[in-house]
């Protein structure tokens, strides 16, 4: 599988998907049968206990295979649609966010928190930070080295610019790990791993996770006016405005606080 891992790297896919693309090929490929009789039988197993975007993933892999080895394993038909929900993605309101970040004393994680909150970035994107991207903080931004090893500007707010460098002078420095070439730090390791951070939202909360205060800070972004699709688009760092718009679906409660505001009332 080495050849094929090789062949993924190189089309600068993360390390995560190529981890998953490898895994999914290598469940299918038990012989050297590409027939689509095999690939059907394959999408029947993983439908008794995989969803759809779970199959489509699978499939997604094999097609990068069959290109690998120059065969068509899998054509564009065999893929299951998807029904995107319409619903608002996340169910956090402010308090719970700002009751989330009461409860982090360790400076360390609140700065984390911070920073997802505030500038919606991935926790792997985050724990990813080198002391080098912040080279512009004092305009308020960070370099983030996103999916794909693609590399973007994202802008921070001067509340969260005050934070990273209180931890930076004030506590990062004290740390025995403090000559890592990485922002966040531990004393036994020169770089945090997502596991750690997981574990650390475990502790202080049943329900918020990382990516659900990326989620936050995009919905907030759109409903609030702080920002427009295009720059969302490209502070978040997704390639497509679709995956986007899925933000733009406003909660049930500020539909109706809207539909009854004086600009909402045609009679």
């Amino acid at each position: 599988m080495k050849g094929f891992t090789d062949y993924l790297v190189s089309l600068s896919l993360s390390a995560n998907t190529i981890r998953n693309y490898v895994s999914d090929v290598g469940l299918f490929l038990k012989d050297n049968d590409f027939s689509q009789e095999k690939l059907q039988k394959y999408v029947a197993m993983l439908r008794e206990s995989k969803k759809a975007s779970t199959i489509n993933r699978a499939l997604s892999a094999l097609r990068h295979y069959g290109n690998y080895v120059g065969k068509d394993i899998v054509n564009k038909n065999d893929f299951i649609k998807v029904q995107k929900s319409c619903v608002s993605p996340t169910v956090l309101d402010e308090r719970d966010v700002q009751e989330f970040l009461s409860k982090l004393k360790n400076y360390r994680d609140y700065c984390i928190a911070v920073i997802m909150v505030n500038s919606g970035m991935r926790i792997a994107e985050v724990l990813n930070i080198r002391l080098t991207h912040l080279k512009d903080i004092d305009s308020n931004v960070i370099t983030v080295i996103g999916k794909g090893n693609k590399e973007r500007k994202v802008v921070v707010n001067d509340s969260t610019v005050k934070v990273i460098k209180h931890y930076y002078n004030n506590v990062r420095s004290k740390s025995k790990m403090s000559d890592s070439e990485y922002l966040f730090v531990s004393n036994k390791s020169g770089k945090l791993n997502p596991a750690t951070v997981n574990r650390i939202f475990n502790d202080h909360s049943l329900v918020i996770t990382p990516h659900m205060l990326r989620h936050f800070f995009a919905t907030n972004a759109l409903e609030k006016g702080l920002l427009n699709l295009r720059q969302l688009q490209e502070q978040l760092g997704h390639s497509s405005l679709e995956t986007v718009q899925r933000y733009t679906h406003p909660t049930r409660s500020k539909m109706v606080k809207a539909l009854n505001g004086k600009e909402g009332k045609f009679i």
